[in-house]
């Protein structure tokens, strides 16, 4: 069965690459989908052991780590009476990478269904001279202007996942849940006022809670009772409400079992969010992409 489960999962990853295509280039998608195809007879001739692999066994799986991760962020606060000026990482003086935490909970109810919850973050902050002209929530920047700002997005994941199909030392799930993207961006600019020593401070600010629905589909195989594998990727597109939003997610990641309750893991990681928040004045949007290096350690008991 193993062959049918990596046919499966496969066609997932490609299907969500395919959507992220700011991100995947066609050949991209096509190696991927092969490397998987290749490594499925490969795998296919490891026996483990009879007794079920621990990730498939232990009830609660715990993960903390973090990443290494490049960024491209796209950061809108339009309102009335102001033309829309997107405002890029660049533009604000943040860095396009930066390094961050994760934290990482599952839980396993039964062979069939099992939950989880993520958190992650990302922080920047600068102070400058700008370079740019831009306004942003009302405040009109402009080219020399000194420029403090800070950025912050807090990622968590909540998950409902069922077990479609199972071995000893492999799993096929399939589920949905929330992503819920909290972000913070604030813009303070100080200029003197007609040529005098006075200055002036504004501030702008914009504040987002969207709330993603999303389906997910995750793979995991055991190579060998010490190395494996999981694999997830992630979609949805909706509009709802006051909220627009756009959501992809991919992630690999191989581990090396130092016993049966700790982990090493290493692997690699996308995450695409385009959210948009409709106000009365106007609108705040969001469009961020994160990707990068993973590394963690788990427990599992």
């Amino acid at each position: 069965m193993d062959w049918i489960l990596w046919l499966h999962f496969i066609m997932c990853i490609a299907a969500a690459c395919r959507l992220s295509g700011k991100f995947f280039g066609g050949y991209q998608v096509a190696v991927l989908a092969g490397c998987l195809s290749l490594a499925s007879p490969f795998t296919a001739t490891f026996a483990l052991a009879e007794e079920e692999h621990p990730y498939l066994t232990k009830k609660h799986l715990i993960t903390l780590g973090g990443y290494r991760q490049q960024s491209k962020a796209s950061l809108t606060a339009a309102r009335k009476n102001f033309e829309p000026t997107p405002v890029n990482l660049e533009s604000m003086g943040l860095k396009d990478r930066d390094s961050t935490w994760m934290f990482e909970y599952r839980f396993r109810q039964s062979p069939r269904w099992q939950y989880s919850a993520s958190a992650y973050r990302y922080r920047q902050t600068a102070d400058l001279t700008a370079e740019n002209s831009f306004n942003f929530d009302s405040v009109e920047v402009e080219v020399g202007s000194a420029l403090e700002t800070s950025l912050t997005i807090d990622t968590y994941i909540f998950d409902a996942m069922y077990t479609l199909q199972r071995t000893d030392h492999s799993e096929f799930t399939i589920g949905g849940g929330f992503h819920v993207l909290d972000n913070d961006v604030l813009v303070k600019t100080q200029r003197t006022v007609n040529g005098t020593e006075r200055e002036e401070v504004e501030q702008g600010r914009a504040s987002l809670i969207a709330p993603l629905p999303n389906l997910r589909a995750t793979y995991f195989h055991a190579f060998t009772p010490k190395v494996s594998m999981l694999a997830t990727a992630g979609w949805l597109s909706l509009s709802y409400d006051q909220y627009d939003g756009d959501f992809r997610y991919f992630r690999l990641r191989a581990e090396y079992s130092v016993t049966d309750s700790l982990g090493l893991s290493a692997g690699f990681q996308f995450a695409s969010i385009d959210a948009q928040e409709n106000l009365d004045r106007g609108y705040n949007r969001f469009d961020v992409q994160f990707s990068g290096v993973t590394v963690g350690m788990s427990y599992a008991f």
